[in-house]
């Protein structure tokens, strides 16, 4: 039977019930104990979308009710407005339970067989509609054999806050929904911000990267434009290769940009030229390539035709380099470039980083090959030029200077000799009998006769000496800072060493030889080789192979004084 007690000891309990769920579950035993129900299905009502929402069934026939819940369920929702309108006005301020036996009129095209078999395994099943400030909030349908009747059930149900509870709940269960549907739309917000964030962060990048490479490309475009440019217009290459290794090294950003070049000899090089560009506050490398260990690198880079890359694997002693002078170089990667020109290379770039290991890109290697190659036109125009200068103040035959390098010499030297006060002394070198050679043993003998003499003054002189040949069987010898017993001592050493030379079938050749000096002889550059030229005629008018020295100028003043 019902007791009136349970609903007062379940008012407290319902009220401190929060969550959905524990209200429903509190309104089920509520309906169990003050109505000895057997089963209670709690169904929440949305009114703004007209259906119902939240819904938990409980008690001993669960399975049962469950199917006829469901039953309910399809068919109510659009006749409780209509059924409700019968009903007295409801408060607008006060909760209203409305509990009426369950009408099985409304579960149209269902098997009334099986709804008789239903209602019989169930007992009375109760239809409590449970409104809130005049809200239809739920309807709670309660089936048990010992229910009290409608309107018993009624009042002992309005006797606890049930719409209240319900009411409450539900709307907390909806603020959570909207709440949950509301952070929902913020993390999808702030996921599609962040999203954007990390989209226009990577535009920015790749803005950003195209930039620096369009600038890049810039930078290098200019590099291969100034080199060409410099090719064309200069033929003094060493200004031309030091700018462009600076200009390599700044562009790139590597620590050094070196141009190594030198001659072959056997299995060693020589005349070492190395042009080095160094990032500031490094120490320069360009002595330790001319040691022995940095000769044999040079002769190693300079035998590669490809461009050649040195990793890691190098420096640990597995690649085609020295290692020890690798790590004296204090290198952690590098880049050998040859400079190649009709099969013949002028010499190689070398990029050094000393900071990282760098991985050389193709598009690195290909531009560096590109001025190279442009580098390599500069150093062979500049060599034709050099080629072309040499070969207008040199003699063909010979190999020493002609007679137009002699005159323009003679006179720069002279005007130094008179400046500083110093000694210059001239030896004009005459090869004797040299038509007779022609005429009875060809010319080729008379050419050989001559080269060996311009052989003989080459291996004789000093490097501050100059030789040149004046002409046919003439030979000049210019001595800066001698004075003329020096002079005619190694005109006498050139007379003998000729004197020694052999040409086939004539036999030993030999040369009359003239000295002059300033200022003992002379006042002019012109009178210099005038006094030479007058003591070489003595020298052939005296028997030939022998060595003549100019008369002073006070002695021939005597000489004509007494005449």
């Amino acid at each position: 039977m019902p007791h009136d007690e349970n609903i007062s000891a379940h008012t407290i309990y319902i009220l401190s019930a929060i969550e959905l769920e524990e209200v429903m579950a509190c309104v089920h035993e509520l309906c169990a104990r003050a109505l000895s129900a057997q089963s209670t299905a709690i169904l929440m009502w949305d009114a703004d979308l007209e259906m119902f929402s939240d819904q938990c069934i409980y008690g001993d026939m669960k399975g049962e009710f469950s199917e006829l819940v469901e039953l309910y369920l399809g068919a109510a929702a659009d006749k409780l407005a209509a059924y409700s309108g019968d009903e007295p006005p409801l408060s607008r301020h006060n909760a209203d339970i409305r509990v009426h036996l369950l009408d099985l009129a409304w579960l149209e095209n269902v098997d009334r067989a099986l709804l008789l078999g239903m209602t019989e395994s169930l007992g009375k099943v109760y239809q409590v509609r449970v409104y809130f400030k005049g809200e239809l909030v739920a309807v709670v349908l309660v089936a048990g054999s010992e229910l009290p009747d409608p309107l018993h059930t009624q009042d002992l149900m309005s006797g606890a806050p049930i719409a209240l509870a319900l009411s409450r709940a539900f709307e907390m269960k909806e603020l959570q929904r909207e709440n949950e549907r509301l952070r929902g739309q913020y993390e999808e917000i702030e996921e599609k911000t962040s999203s954007m964030e990390e989209q226009t962060l990577k535009l920015i990048h790749d803005i950003t990267a195209r930039d620096s490479i369009r600038m890049k490309q810039l930078e290098r475009e200019r590099l291969v434009y100034w080199i060409s440019n410099a090719v064309r217009s200069s033929v003094h290459i060493k200004q031309v290769v030091d700018i462009t290794v600076e200009k390599i090294g700044t562009t790139f950003g590597v620590s050094r940009c070196l141009l190594l070049r030198a001659e072959a000899s056997g299995p060693a090089v020589s005349e070492i030229e190395v042009h080095e560009y160094i990032k500031p506050g490094l120490s320069a490398s360009r002595e330790l390539f001319y040691t022995d260990i940095g000769r044999e690198f040079i002769r190693l880079a300079l035998a590669k035709e490809t461009p050649e890359s040195i990793d890691s694997a190098d420096l640990s002693g597995g690649g085609y380099f020295n290692v020890a002078f690798l790590r004296e170089l204090r290198i952690k990667s590098g880049l050998i470039v040859p400079l190649v020109m009709r099969d013949r290379i002028l010499g190689a770039l070398f990029l050094q980083d000393i900071d990282f290991d760098r991985d050389w890109s193709i598009d690195d290697i290909s531009l560096i090959g590109s001025l190279a190659d442009n580098l390599s036109v500069a150093i062979e125009n500049a060599e034709l030029h050099l080629e072309r200068e040499m070969q207008a103040v040199t003699d063909g035959l010979t190999g020493v200077n002609n007679r137009r390098s002699f005159n323009e010499n003679l006179l720069k030297e002279f005007e130094r000799a008179k400046r500083y006060d110093q000694p210059l002394s001239l030896i004009i070198v005459d090869l004797d009998y040299l038509k007779k050679i022609n005429d009875q043993y060809g010319h080729m003998a008379g050419d050989e006769a001559i080269r060996s003499i311009g052989a003989v003054l080459k291996q004789s002189s000093r490097s501050t000496d100059f030789v040149a040949r004046y002409g046919g069987e003439e030979f000049c010898l210019l001595l800066p800072n001698t004075e003329i017993d020096m002079a005619e001592q190694l005109a006498e050493r050139l007379r003998r060493c000729i004197n020694e030379v052999t040409i086939p079938e004539y036999g030993n050749i030999s040369a009359s030889l003239g000295v002059s000096n300033f200022p003992l002889h002379c006042d002019t550059a012109e009178d210099l080789f005038s006094q030479a030229d007058e003591a070489l005629y003595k020298a052939k008018s005296g028997g030939r192979n022998c060595v003549k020295v100019a008369l002073q100028h006070d002695t021939e003043a005597d000489a004509g004084a007494k005449v």
